[in-house]
């Protein structure tokens, strides 16, 4: 549920909550008013027909003593308001317990009007005084009637009162509890709400401030919620997954061109007048293959190639078939120095030989070979490599066995697992080659291909060294084509 749908929902149902428990109280609050005022109502009837019954009486009087137009219109006028009192009365009804009496009472009032109508015709002396008697005789009995009817209302209405004090109570608590409760209804509402919207943002500012700090480690926190907040969320979860990948391939590419750096630095070292030296040589080939001397000059043509390959630019890939020239050239200069101390044994599979990869890969790992495997062997040392195309899973197999010395599963490790940067490893310097680490070379081909796991080793003390390279072909093809 989003936050938008939570407010549009929420609210106006507790406005609507709010504004029927209103609703109730003002019913029963108007209901109780009503049985009061109708209580009141009757008495006021009652005490207003007395009085008016009284003046009416008087006005009489008076009339007879000294009609004038004045007093007429007096008389007429108090008839018109005890007619309408009596009718009020027959309209407002009362109590079960005073009903034929209050029937009674407005049928009195109906006695006393023809009484004073009687008795404000012409008639003898005697006559008038009789019918004065008789006016006033029913006057004093309403005034009477209307006080006992009176205390008979507020007998009969005391339960009634007794009710009215008892609802009055019951909505003051009520009014008080309702009151309580809504605010307290609001209060959790308002804190719910306010929660599900503070809590995330506090937990996303929380992660940011992490990744600020650098640590890329921390994990984005898992709202849950498909509100708008859930999806903020799932999209600072992808962010952070693309910052960590860019942060890799950055790293990545920092230790690439911190490698290159090395090997070009490796290179310059061991560049002494480049021009110079290859002309030098090309003479000394040239004068060895005119003294006749041609094992002389396809050597110096080796060595002259091994070091051009070794000066060339190191930031462009290069071949498996290049790869396998530099090292047929290393092998030349080997042999002719080990001469039958050393067999170099190859199985070449040429389909294999356009897989591009870097440069500087194969050559280190066959000296590595020659110099920690067979340098020390007086006779039968066997170098082989072996390059075949699988097609079933479309891998170039690189092999390189010896039958040298071997090494100890802890060196093995070494090689494969460096635990730092400052772990050693094992080398070929001394030799006439760039002295490149192994670690170095297979950290270049995991970058390259950007796997891991692409070179494995098994040897033993006394039992020889086989190192695997597994390359994917696919991958090399991509940087053939781009």
């Amino acid at each position: 549920m989003t936050i938008r749908t939570k407010l549009l929902l929420f609210i106006p149902l507790l406005v609507l909550l709010v504004g029927s428990i209103t609703l109730l109280l003002f019913r029963s609050t108007n209901v109780v008013q009503r049985s009061y005022d109708g209580m009141m109502a009757r008495m006021l009837l009652y005490k207003q027909a007395a009085q008016t019954s009284d003046q009416l009486l008087q006005s009489l009087y008076s009339n007879r003593d000294d009609p004038t137009d004045a007093s007429e219109a007096i008389l007429h006028q108090l008839e018109s308001e005890l007619r309408e009192l009596q009718t009020q009365l027959l309209a407002n009804g009362s109590s079960l317990s005073t009903a034929s009496a209050s029937l009674g009472y407005a049928e009195m009032l109906g006695t006393l009007l023809d009484q004073v109508q009687a008795a404000s015709e012409p008639a003898a002396p005697a006559e008038a005084l009789v019918r004065y008697e008789k006016a006033n005789a029913t006057a004093v009995f309403i005034s009477e009637e209307g006080s006992q009817l009176i205390d008979a209302e507020l007998t009969a209405d005391q339960p009634v009162f007794r009710r009215i004090q008892r609802e009055n109570v019951r909505l003051i608590t009520l009014g008080a509890a309702v009151l309580v409760a809504e605010t307290v209804l609001a209060a959790l509402l308002a804190l719910w709400i306010s929660r599900s919207i503070t809590r995330p943002i506090g937990m996303l500012v929380e992660s940011a401030g992490r990744i600020a700090r650098g640590d890329l480690a921390a994990e984005p926190p898992r709202l849950g919620s498909r509100d708008e907040l859930g999806m903020m969320a799932e999209a600072f979860g992808g962010m952070l997954g693309g910052l960590r990948e860019a942060t890799r391939l950055e790293r990545e590419r920092s230790e690439q061109q911190r490698l290159l750096g090395e090997l070009e630095l490796r290179s310059l070292q061991s560049q002494i007048r480049p021009h110079f030296l290859f002309n030098s040589l090309n003479a000394l080939a040239k004068l060895a293959l005119i003294e006749g001397a041609e094992r002389t000059s396809d050597l110096i043509v080796s060595l002259s190639s091994l070091l051009r390959y070794n000066l060339q630019s190191l930031d462009r890939p290069v071949t498996l078939r290049e790869e396998l020239a530099h090292v047929e050239a290393y092998m030349t200069i080997q042999q002719a120095r080990f001469r039958d101390r050393i067999t170099f044994e190859r199985h070449i599979d040429e389909r294999a030989l356009t897989v591009m990869l870097p440069p500087l890969t194969l050559q280190p790992i066959v000296e590595n070979a020659f110099v920690h495997g067979v340098e020390e062997m007086e006779l039968g040392a066997v170098i082989s490599l072996s390059i075949e195309l699988h097609e079933d899973d479309h891998m170039v197999v690189i092999t390189v066995a010896d039958n040298g010395k071997g090494m100890n599963e802890q060196v093995r490790q070494r090689l494969l697992h460096p635990v730092s940067d400052d772990t050693p490893r094992i080398s070929a310097e001394g030799s006439q080659s760039a002295g490149i680490g192994m670690r170095n070379v297979f950290r270049r081909l995991e970058l390259f291909f950007e796997q891991s796991n692409l070179i494995t080793i098994e040897s033993a003390p006394g039992q020889g060294t086989r190192l695997t390279v597994k390359l994917p072909e696919s991958r090399g093809r991509h940087h053939l084509t781009t």
